[in-house]
């Protein structure tokens, strides 16, 4: 599992400390925080699916949810699984007596963003399919040819998924942030104006 973690420096809310509690300050940052993850994991999800050459719905479930933020910890995350997808899936594979011709690693490039595979093959095994290529002259072994996985997708280092992730967490953040503390600001203000309630 690939997990990454979306994170703000408190110390950029100084401005802030002499009118808001520290607990209000917590609160509201707390739910910027779990707000941008939430939008970049849609984001990043979207990417994915791009990246692999499958519709985000097909890899939704090897993406988990975001882990939300706690009082002791001002960071989100999420975990992506390595999920096969068969090289079939992908959109536009092809498949003939010639060979294979496929794409994945899609926005990313390198060899597997234009597969062509002389003597690939299908298997079926379990009640399922998947495509395959003997590694020498004789009939086995053989090797299974995939499509991308999620968690390669996400936790490659500058990959494309990871850096929508992170481009875009910082985009939210820096729009949610001030938001909601402007909200906590305000809620703090009205709540120490309002008389208590004496039940007269």
């Amino acid at each position: 599992m690939t997990g990454l973690n979306v994170s703000i420096d408190a110390r950029s809310l100084e401005r802030w400390a002499d009118e808001l509690s520290a607990r209000g300050i917590k609160n509201a940052i707390r739910r910027a925080v779990d707000q941008s993850s939430t939008a970049a994991r849609r984001k990043a999800l979207d990417t994915m699916s791009k990246d692999i050459g499958v519709p985000a719905v097909r890899i939704k479930g090897a993406v988990g949810k975001v882990i939300r933020t706690t009082q002791s910890s001002l960071s989100a995350s999420f975990t992506t699984t390595k999920q096969r997808i068969g090289i079939k899936n992908v959109s536009g594979s092809s498949l003939t007596k010639a060979g294979l011709t496929a794409s994945t690693h899609r926005l990313g490039g390198g060899g597997s963003s234009r597969l062509i595979v002389k003597g690939a093959f299908v298997i079926k095994s379990n009640g399922g399919q998947f495509v395959a290529v003997r590694r020498g002259k004789s009939r086995k072994p053989i090797k299974g040819i995939f499509a991308e996985t999620p968690a390669t997708a996400m936790g490659q280092s500058r990959a494309p998924a990871q850096v929508a992730w992170h481009k875009a967490a910082d985009a939210e953040l820096s729009q949610r942030l001030p938001r909601e503390l402007q909200k906590q600001f305000f809620s703090e203000r009205l709540s120490a104006a309002s008389p208590p309630d004496t039940g007269d």
